[in-house]
C-alpha cells in the first residue's frame, strides 16, 4: 500500500527508558508506513537542573508487587530493556548537539539509532566528545565540522531543556509524538499507530 507523505516530530532524550521504547516504535512505524520522523532534542537534565534523589519509597513487606506504567508499556509493545550497565546521571546536551549537526548532513536518523544502541545495549557514555566522534565515524562526512559544532554548542537554540522550557512547548514527557495536531506522550505502539492511520486518512 502507498501512503501519503507525513513527517512526525518526536521529542526525545537518550537516557529515558520510554524513549528506548520510542526508538523501537519509530523503526516499526517507518517500516510499515514509510513516514518520516523529525527527532527533537529535549534534555531531561540540563546543566541548570540539579540531579535529585528519586529513590522510590520502600513498600510495606506485605504489599504485593504492582506493575509500573513503564512495565505496562514494555508488556504492551513486547519490549525488554537491555541489561547493560549504563552510565548513571549522564547529561545529554552534547549528544543532542551531535544529532543537530547530523541533520545538516542528512544522516540524523542513522546517528540517533547508533547513539541509542550504544547507550542502552553497550552502556557507553554517549555524551563524551571522544565517544561521539567514535560513534559518528562512518556516518558523519565532515568530522572536523561535527566536532566544532559540539564544542561551540552551535545548535543550542534547537535543544529544549526541562522543565519550564519544555512545558512551555507542551512537552511534559518523552517521547512525545506530534501527530495530526495532537500530542501523544509515552503511549504504546497501538495508540501511536492508530494516530498515524488517522492522520494519513
Amino acid at each position: 500500500m502507498v501512503y501519503m507523505s507525513l513527517k512526525i516530530p518526536v521529542a526525545h532524550d537518550f537516557i529515558c527508558p520510554w524513549c528506548w521504547v520510542g526508538l523501537l516504535q519509530v523503526k516499526r512505524l517507518e517500516a510499515e508506513f514509510g513516514v518520516e520522523f523529525e527527532w527533537l532534542g529535549y534534555e531531561l537534565f540540563p546543566e541548570e537542573l540539579e540531579w535529585g534523589n528519586y529513590a522510590a519509597p520502600i513498600p510495606p513487606p506485605n504489599k504485593p508487587p504492582v506493575p509500573s506504567r513503564l512495565d505496562f508499556i514494555l508488556i504492551a509493545d513486547n519490549v525488554k530493556l537491555p541489561p547493560s550497565n549504563r552510565p548513571q546521571k549522564m547529561r545529554t546536551f552534547n549528544a543532542h548537539e551531535a544529532v543537530e549537526y547530523a541533520k545538516t548532513e542528512g544522516v540524523a536518523n542513522a546517528l540517533i539509532e547508533k547513539l541509542y544502541y550504544a547507550y542502552w545495549e553497550e552502556g557507553k557514555a554517549i555524551n563524551e566528545l571522544e565517544m561521539l566522534l567514535d560513534l559518528g565515524t562512518g556516518i558523519i562526512t565532515d568530522l572536523a565540522a561535527y566536532e566544532k559544532a559540539i564544542l561551540e554548542k552551535s545548535f543550542k537554540h534547537n535543544i529544549v531543556g526541562f522543565d519550564a522550557e519544555a512545558y512551555s512547548k507542551g512537552v511534559y514527557n518523552v517521547p512525545t509524538y506530534f501527530i495530526g495536531g495532537q500530542r501523544y506522550a509515552e503511549q504504546p505502539y497501538v495508540i501511536v499507530r492508530d494516530a498515524i492511520v488517522k492522520a494519513l486518512g
